[in-house]
């Protein structure tokens, strides 16, 4: 029994991530935004906790992969609804894209039983969460677009990427050619920090690559065995 729960806490925080999307939405409504917030702050931050402890407690499961993804929409859609009530139509444009990436990962699923996110996909949704938090912060302090504006930028062109990745991905499956290996994926085997660290190189190669993502060197990260 003691396992079966311990199994279990990844799912329950992303369950609580799901909770905290909704209550941020309700007190939003009511007129309470500095509580509001407070919950969708909570919410970004409980994504990278989840899969940490799922890594940690070795209880990755198809079920808490699902739910991460529903949670990962929800927690987008309650956050940049609000932003663009409140008249930040910029908001828009990151939920167009995020429908379409939404739509052709069910596509892939649909028709190849599962869609891997991709590296960029990942790189993608650490520069959404914050880019959609400021939309919303911006929506009460007007001087908070000019910290949204740059966000918002590199948070379209990864989303950009993110949709050719993984229009590539559909293509390759369907086709049998594609192979998943740590260029495109995040390492199951190294921690959250070690991952982190990656993806902030990547981050910075993309800066400085004309918004083009460049492989990455080789880790010298050791993993132990």
């Amino acid at each position: 029994m003691k396992n079966k729960i311990i199994k279990n806490i990844p799912n329950m925080i992303t369950i609580s991530r799901i909770s905290a999307s909704f209550l941020a939405c309700i007190m939003f409504i009511l007129g309470n935004f500095p509580v509001s917030l407070g919950f969708y702050v909570y919410a970004a931050c409980s994504d990278a906790v989840d899969g940490y402890f799922a890594r940690k407690l070795n209880a990755t499961s198809e079920l808490g992969r699902k739910l991460d993804a529903i949670s990962d929409k929800l927690f987008v859609l309650s956050l940049i609804f609000p932003s663009i009530f409140m008249g930040n139509y910029l908001m828009l444009i990151p939920l167009f894209l995020e429908t379409k990436i939404a739509y052709i990962n069910l596509k892939t699923t649909r028709l190849t039983s599962r869609a891997i996110t991709e590296k960029v996909g990942k790189l993608k949704t650490i520069v959404l969460f914050p880019t959609i938090i400021l939309g919303f912060i911006a929506t009460k302090v007007p001087s908070m677009y000019f910290v949204l504006f740059p966000f918002l930028i590199t948070s379209i062109n990864l989303q950009n990427k993110t949709i050719e990745a993984s229009q590539k991905q559909l293509e390759q499956r369907l086709n049998n050619e594609y192979q998943e290996s740590d260029n495109n994926v995040i390492s199951r085997e190294l921690g959250i920090v070690d991952n982190l660290n990656l993806l902030k190189n990547d981050l910075y190669n993309y800066s400085l690559s004309d918004n083009t993502l460049v492989s990455r060197p080789k880790s010298r990260i050791k993993i132990k065995k």
